[in-house]
């Protein structure tokens, strides 16, 4: 394990090219564009330059509401998530140079890993293959020095806890002490109310503690993962833990932020592992809230709470994919190729 932190530090600092670097060309995007901030060529994706975030801040933890660095100071990662990896067939979210270029162009310091679980061909019906995809999105950050977030992406894994539990046993026990690593243990809770899964928390962070004793672990709250109040009257025990909040800003106003608020007030730490500026079905109208969307943007930054937008993908009309069909698999993405809230996310990002 020491070997590969350490591998992963100097791949940060840019000191030697990664196993992911090797044999990939390096796309150079269209010039002219006003929003282009040059190719990996030109900023260097392990030059050494910039210190990436994961060398930059190390290994996290949260104290009080926040996430805060190695050196006490606090920490908003922001990036996005990828599509449910059993249905992500383009390969954005697997693609090393894509995650460099948005790393250097996008100020990307996190991305998530969302690995479907239930459907068809993903975690339950087809174990092996959905943990190459998971892990290969899980490699390419620690080698480009992003932190990444390992998402069960289900909305019934309390029904299946020993899958969650054996799962969670694994990674934590392959990643543990890497820092780049965060811990995602159920997506969106759906008819679950707190009391029950509270005891699925308990169960997957006490199987993700025997492993990892102190990597961060977001922990799913019921309604979609928008009830994070509920979760504050009986939050679960344990250190470097937050709870997930879930928004579309076309569906969830000022009374989620209020329950956000309130779980704020009682002492838990957030994350905003999935949004979008649309509607809470990914936005098939085409609709975009984009002045909601900017509330909710001030609110995570006033309390320094970290998010991942939804969706790193190309399609049509879904307007919570971030990219046209066809946009370049390995980044270099103008705005031509930018499609739904995906300029807005971009922006929000980079700030």
């Amino acid at each position: 394990m020491l070997a590969r932190w350490t591998a992963a530090l100097l791949v940060s600092f840019g000191l030697f090219s990664s196993a992911c670097d090797s044999g990939k060309s390096t796309l150079t995007p269209p010039k002219g564009d006003a929003n282009d901030m040059g190719s990996d060529e030109d900023l260097g994706a392990d030059d050494g330059l910039a210190p990436t975030a994961v060398a930059t801040h190390g290994h996290l933890k949260v104290v009080g509401t926040q996430i805060q660095d190695e050196a006490g100071m606090p920490v908003q990662l922001k990036g996005v998530s990828s599509m449910w990896l059993n249905w992500e067939n383009d390969g954005y979210a697997e693609d090393p140079t894509a995650l460099r270029w948005m790393r250097n162009n996008w100020k990307l310091t996190v991305i998530r890993a969302a690995m479907g679980v239930e459907p068809d061909n993903a975690y339950l019906a087809h174990p092996d293959t959905a943990k190459k995809q998971l892990y290969t999105v899980v490699d390419n950050a620690i080698a480009a020095g992003v932190y990444v977030l390992i998402d069960f992406h289900d909305h019934h894994a309390n029904t299946h806890t020993d899958k969650a539990v054996e799962f969670f046993t694994e990674v934590a026990k392959k990643y543990s002490g890497v820092p780049n690593v965060i811990y995602e243990t159920f997506n969106e809770p759906v008819d679950v109310a707190w009391p029950e899964l509270k005891k699925y928390h308990e169960a997957v962070v006490a199987a993700i503690r025997a492993e990892d004793p102190e990597g961060l672990i977001v922990l799913g709250t019921p309604n979609y993962s928008q009830a994070t109040d509920d979760a504050s009257n009986d939050p679960v025990a344990g250190s470097n833990l937050l709870y997930t909040l879930h928004f579309y800003s076309c569906t969830h106003k000022g009374s989620v932020r209020q329950r956000g608020d309130v779980a704020l007030s009682k002492g838990l730490a957030l994350f905003v592992t999935e949004w979008g500026a649309t509607n809470a079905d990914g936005g098939i109208d085409g609709l975009l809230c984009l002045d909601e969307a900017q509330l909710w943007i001030d609110w995570m930054k006033a309390r320094s709470i970290s998010w991942t937008a939804w969706k790193l993908d190309g399609c049509e009309p879904d307007s919570s994919c971030l990219l046209m069909p066809g946009a370049p698999v390995n980044g270099g993405w103008t705005d031509a190729y930018l499609h739904g809230h995906g300029q807005f996310v971009r922006g929000r990002i980079q700030e």
